[in-house]
């Protein structure tokens, strides 16, 4: 009886002893995810109460630009009305109705919800992860860890900061996260062919439209889901082609290979326009430049992922020098022969190294449309948050199969606490846009608008020598930079040591180029400050001089461009503040047809009400009635106007004219 019972109980403890054992392994996956989300929210908290910042007022704002989003037009209107890119980016658009639906608004909401998408985001990149690895035959718990660990590194990762904590890339983490759904969606309805083709069809067809379709709402770059499926296919499928089915040659061309070709006939496109070589404002470089710029900048991304920094340049990106030639400076040569080699190598190894191929070739596609020859900035962060996905994951693979459990879970627990630390280093800064400002400022000397913005800070605060060391140590370290002069000029200019021979010095260098349009406050800063005799031995007319003297440069010259607009308004500003009503109203008409809008005029009818102009005032307030349907670019970067604000403006306007008449005119 005692081998007989042995016999049959030994299966059964056997089981009980897997089962134990499972389960032991899944709540302890559980618990580490747990334990992930909870740091995550833990090390952004403090960024969660930072400021809105730069681009979040051009898109958030407009919440509040008809009073707020209370019905169906007003709701169209801020949805349907961006202009962040070609496709108005809706989708994302609609996501900061979560937060808000008028301006101003509380930041906190937007982070919050931006760090919500990102735990989302990070889990759905475990179970993409874990699919892959389903698919190259990893055991079911070494997937598991190796997926907690790549997407705990990924969550955790500073460089991911910026995006997270910068309420309007809000766009860049709605479009990753429908292209992971995309890329779930694609392995889950490839895994049917052998049981059931038709379905299997259908959901990669249907997962690959609709995902695609997301995706482009919320960013442009959404339409690189094809492309990226198509990476996938030709690394980790392909290593797996004996076993895996072969997907319909058809359903490749059409679903896969004519997105890429559009793509790529459209990028090619681009290369081959006249302008190629062309400096297109408001860049001050070239496609062809920019091109030759892109291999150094993958670099420096790919160096800030594997070589991780205490706290990153954050929001100013204008330090990074462009590349003239493939030799000037000589890393762009080196940059391109690096990048060519790995890709060469990814290509080659693609189906001896899944993995690695894939994180590379991952990497490379998700950068094709920013980073290569569409007129965007040189450089940003956020253009890495899809394309790290995978950059990990091989190592932290070739960890878990070289190494014991106790020692691939103790480097693993070492590493993700050294990346939470510098997180967390990172999402305190970003608390506080002056303690943003003051980093960035230390950690790169030649980005004139750290430089710029931190010795303003400094003077804010009272600290008036340092203010003008930090301005004066930027003029030497970026020569002829227009924004470093004009922020020398006000600083002199409140501390009352402005003459017209600073003026005179600075508008030598600004006047010969073309007109920044993001410049326009600061612009505007300076000639209130001059109106206002904060500098008393500055002159209005030598002002106006220098803003006369740019419209000499063929790019500010252009009666229909943005800059044009811009200094008309303040050429007009200088007049009315001047005593010149006529030569103002003339320079207003000029700005506001180059940019027609109803805000416009009425921040122009407004100057000139303020100033007595009644009449000037009265007029400009008709072209604001005759511009109210408008659409235009927010050339002076106000809101739009309703017809009940102009009509109290008018109503305003004329109880003032009536009471400087004499008495007994007044109701004339």
């Amino acid at each position: 009886m005692a081998p007989t019972t042995h016999i049959r109980c030994s299966p059964s403890m056997d089981l009980v002893t897997q089962l134990r054992s499972y389960c032991r392994e899944s709540l302890a996956v559980i618990s580490g995810w747990t334990a992930l989300f909870a740091a995550c929210v833990l090390v952004y908290l403090p960024g969660l109460e930072g400021p809105f910042l730069l681009d979040d007022f051009g898109s958030i704002a407009p919440l509040g630009n008809l009073g707020g989003v209370t019905d169906w037009t007003t709701f169209k209107a801020f949805v349907l009305g961006g202009h962040a890119g070609p496709t108005g980016r809706p989708l994302a658009l609609l996501t900061f109705l979560i937060d808000a639906n008028d301006w101003p608004a509380d930041p906190w909401l937007f982070k919050r919800t931006n760090l919500i998408i990102h735990l989302i985001t990070g889990a759905l990149l475990g179970v993409l992860i874990t699919k892959i690895l389903h698919v190259l035959t990893y055991d079911k718990q070494h997937a598991r860890w190796i997926a907690l660990v790549s997407s705990a590194i990924w969550l955790l990762h500073p460089f991911l900061v910026s995006t997270t904590l910068y309420a309007v890339q809000r766009m860049a983490q709605m479009s990753t996260l429908f292209i992971a759904m995309g890329l779930i969606g694609h392995l889950y309805g490839r895994s049917l062919i052998p049981r059931n083709e038709s379905r299997a069809y259908l959901i990669m067809s249907s997962s690959l439209g609709v995902f695609t379709f997301l995706a482009m709402m919320s960013k442009e770059n959404g339409i690189l889901l094809p492309l990226l499926i198509g990476v996938l296919e030709m690394t980790v499928l392909a290593s797996q082609q004996e076993r895996v089915s072969a997907l319909n040659r058809y359903w490749v061309w059409v679903f896969i290979f004519a997105p890429t070709l559009v793509i790529f006939l459209y990028l090619g496109e681009r290369v081959f326009r006249p302008n190629f070589f062309d400096v297109i404002p408001p860049r001050d470089f070239s496609i062809y430049e920019r091109a030759l710029t892109q291999p150094r900048i993958l670099f420096d991304y790919l160096q800030n992922w594997f070589i991780p920094k205490l706290y990153t340049t954050g929001i100013f990106q204008d330090h990074f020098e462009k590349s003239t030639g493939i030799f000037s400076p000589i890393t762009t040569l080196a940059s391109l022969l690096l990048h060519v080699l790995i890709i060469s190598l990814s290509l080659i190894k693609r189906r001896k190294w899944p993995l690695f191929s894939l994180a590379v070739l991952f990497f490379y596609t998700s950068h094709l449309l920013e980073s290569s020859v569409i007129n965007l900035e040189l450089y940003f962060e956020h253009r890495n948050y899809l394309a790290t996905f995978f950059l990990f994951v091989p190592l932290v693979s070739l960890l878990k199969n070289a190494v014991n459990r106790r020692l691939f879970a103790t480097v693993s627990l070492g590493a993700i606490l050294i990346l939470a630390g510098f997180t967390r280093y990172s999402s305190t800064i970003w608390a506080d846009y002056t303690s943003m400002v003051e980093a960035a400022a230390h950690k790169v000397p030649t980005s004139a608008r750290a430089q710029g913005q931190y010795a303003a800070d400094l003077y804010n605060a009272q600290r008036y020598d340092e203010s003008l060391l930090v301005i004066e140590r930027a003029m030497v370290t970026i020569p002829n930079n227009s924004f470093v002069l004009l922020t020398h000029v006000n600083i002199l200019c409140k501390l009352g040591t402005l003459s017209d021979s600073d003026i005179e010095r600075a508008a030598k260098v600004i006047s010969a180029k073309p007109f920044d349009a993001r410049s326009l406050e600061i612009f505007s800063t300076l000639t209130t400050s001059v109106v206002e005799r904060e500098c008393p031995s500055a002159s209005m007319d030598g002002l106006r001089l220098m803003y006369t003297n740019m419209l000499q440069v063929p790019e500010n010259a252009d009666p229909h461009s943005l800059r044009y607009s811009q200094v008309k308004y303040l050429i007009g500003f200088i007049d009315v503040s001047a005593g010149r009503p006529s030569q103002a109203v003339a320079a207003f008409e000029a700005s506001l047809q180059a940019r027609p809008g109803a805000g416009h005029a009425m921040l122009m009818a407004a100057l000139l009400a303020t100033n007595g102009n009644h009449e000037e005032a009265l007029h400009l307030s008709d072209l604001a009635l005759l511009q109210m349907e408008t659409s235009t670019d927010n050339a002076l970067g106000v809101s739009r106007v309703r017809m009940s604000d102009i009509m109290e403006f008018r109503e305003t306007v004329r109880a003032d004219m009536n009471a400087a008449l004499p008495a007994g005119q007044a109701n004339q």
